[in-house]
């Protein structure tokens, strides 16, 4: 059965990497590795398509292949994914580079009625080595400057590199919101001229800081200031939120249905702060 489900993967992949994007569609179940997604969320299927579909538009000649993938004591399949292409299109915002990469993704994959959930074995560091190579990421002695780019990553990577995990953790905090929109969008504590990438906006209060690759982190120094737990980010449309005591990240989608309680509940105005 292992053998059959190996070739399986590898033959997806493979009419993925000669171009039929669809042929994900047939690769992924519709739940993630360790967690089924609600009814008002979107299914793996569909964000790894959407994904995949991207990453060929940016990349055409894009590869993905497993050639060491093998069953292990676990039930599971074990093996590292060899991605390679070159950035011939725009992607996220990073224009073309004409640059050819190569990376190697340990993962584990676990078979669901005929489809498979697909585990990154990245951590937090190997995910942003990535991210950097590409240019998503300033270069590490850059980090407190604004981006080169005006790019915009999915709120479904950011949570996997920084939490590792899809699902939400768990946190009471969100029920402490009471501001949604800034009125602003530069430091309230930087001095004039001080450079930093972006602000984030306190979700408690309006307070607004830079973020914790800049120089000062006074969105950091807030929360640790105030205990106001909550940032979201306010950068071109991104909406996700930030939790500093439980490390969680919650996607835009989420920011959108406490605005709506709010506003339900006469504690927000309509389309207000």
């Amino acid at each position: 059965m292992a053998d059959d489900d190996i070739a399986s993967v590898r033959a997806l992949l493979a009419q993925y990497s000669s171009g039929d994007v669809e042929a994900v569609s047939k690769l992924i179940a519709p739940e993630f590795f360790t967690y089924v997604p609600g009814g008002d969320e979107p299914t793996a299927t569909e964000l790894y398509v959407g994904f995949a579909a991207e990453l060929k538009a940016a990349a055409p000649d894009l590869t993905i292949d497993i050639p060491d993938l093998a069953a292990g004591e676990d039930g599971l399949l074990h093996g590292t994914a060899r991605v390679a292409g070159t950035l011939t299109g725009t992607l996220w915002g990073i224009p073309p580079s004409g640059e050819q990469h190569v990376f190697e993704i340990p993962l584990i994959v676990r078979p669901i009625e005929g489809r498979y959930a697909f585990n990154l074995a990245l951590d937090t560091p190997g995910v942003i080595a990535i991210l950097r190579s590409i240019g998503f990421v300033n270069v590490a002695d850059e980090m407190h400057l604004p981006p080169r780019n005006p790019v915009v990553i999915s709120d479904f990577i950011l949570k996997l590199a920084f939490t590792g995990q899809v699902a939400d953790k768990p946190c009471a905090h969100l029920a402490d919101v009471r501001v949604i929109h800034p009125i602003g969008d530069v430091c309230d504590d930087c001095a004039p001229g001080e450079i930093w990438p972006t602000v984030r906006l306190c979700l408690i209060c309006g307070h607004l800081g830079c973020c914790d690759t800049s120089t000062n982190k006074h969105a950091r120094g807030h929360w640790e200031a105030t205990g106001h737990a909550l940032m979201r980010s306010i950068r071109m449309d991104e909406g996700w939120i930030w939790c500093y005591p439980d490390s969680a990240l919650f996607q835009k989608r989420s920011l959108n249905a406490i605005e709506a309680r709010l506003v339900a509940s006469g504690s927000l105005p309509s389309g207000g702060a």
